[in-house]
């Protein structure tokens, strides 16, 4: 299995490199995403939409949260309008509201809040202690695990998926897309994008936000004993808030900690950290989603 970690970052940055279309406008290219069929992933949204804004606040303001709704699914193929308008702008706080829209139907609304950090007090949780990546098998064999324990209708579309992303995952727990007994244990994993990033933090945040949505929903399948993938299960995306609070880099290795605290009225919450190698908690998400069963036909 050969992957050209070069070419599929530089299709990341490319996605994520929005145009301006001015009063406000930016337009976010459309996915080359092969196995994206019926829907834009997620993230990609959350991403494009938190460059937009970016677009329009000063370089020492840096995004420290975002909370988005996922309205409709995206449509592969086509490209995304962003329109960024100005909710606040405070001598220290400023926040941007985006409407991501495809052919005038809104899909998602992102609210995302910058500041300039400054100097206060200082706490975090510690990050638990796992393995390094260097102690896991070859990424292959990796893959191929993960491909054998998907249903079969999955396998074709995951196997390129995983093949072709452009970033690197390490599963330290039995991921969504193998059946297991329903746990709330954490899943953990790590992940890093494949190529060196350039140093500029705005792309380091939208990077991260590009990749918070991925395995987002994974803890409230685990909880429930399901598999992703399941055609009785349905699954969705609902909303979602990341929060930054530390400097990092997505092209270092990045340990993702999630739990599912509760399942309940046909919805999921799922919550993860995001921890450096050294320890250091940069970052945390939440993110709410649909999980019901499928009602049998007569």
């Amino acid at each position: 299995m050969a992957i050209d970690a070069n070419a599929r970052v530089a299709a990341l940055l490319e996605l994520l490199e929005v145009q301006s279309q001015g009063q406000g406008l930016f337009i976010g290219a459309p996915t080359q995403d092969v196995t994206a069929r019926t829907r834009v992933f997620g993230g990609q949204v959350l991403g494009q939409a938190l460059a937009a804004a970016s677009f329009t606040v000063p370089d020492d303001r840096l995004c420290h949260s975002l909370h988005a709704y996922f309205v409709r699914p995206g449509k592969p193929g086509r490209p995304i309008e962003l329109e960024v308008s100005a909710m606040h702008d405070g001598k220290q706080y400023l926040v941007r509201k985006v409407a991501a829209v495809q052919r005038d139907e809104l899909i998602c609304e992102l609210t995302a809040s910058f500041s300039s950090d400054s100097a206060g007090p200082s706490h975090q949780q510690s990050m638990p202690e796992v393995p390094p990546p260097e102690a896991f098998p070859a990424e292959a064999e990796r893959i191929a695990r993960v491909v054998a324990a998907a249903v079969p209708e999955l396998r074709e579309d995951l196997a390129l998926q995983l093949q072709n992303s452009p970033v690197e995952l390490i599963h330290l727990d039995q991921s969504g897309f193998g059946q297991a007994a329903a746990s709330s244990q954490p899943l953990r994993r790590w992940v890093r994008v494949r190529a060196p990033l350039p140093d500029h933090p705005v792309l380091q945040r939208c990077v991260l936000t590009y990749l918070s949505d991925g395995g987002a929903l994974e803890p409230s399948v685990r909880a429930i004993g399901g598999r992703i993938g399941d055609p009785m299960l349905q699954l969705a995306s609902l909303d979602h808030a990341l929060w930054f609070h530390r400097p990092f880099r997505c092209d270092q290795w990045l340990l993702v900690v999630a739990d599912c605290p509760s399942v309940a009225g046909g919805r999921g919450m799922n919550r993860a950290q995001v921890f450096t190698r050294e320890g250091a908690l940069v970052a945390s998400i939440a993110q709410e989603a649909l999980v019901r069963t499928r009602e049998l036909s007569a």
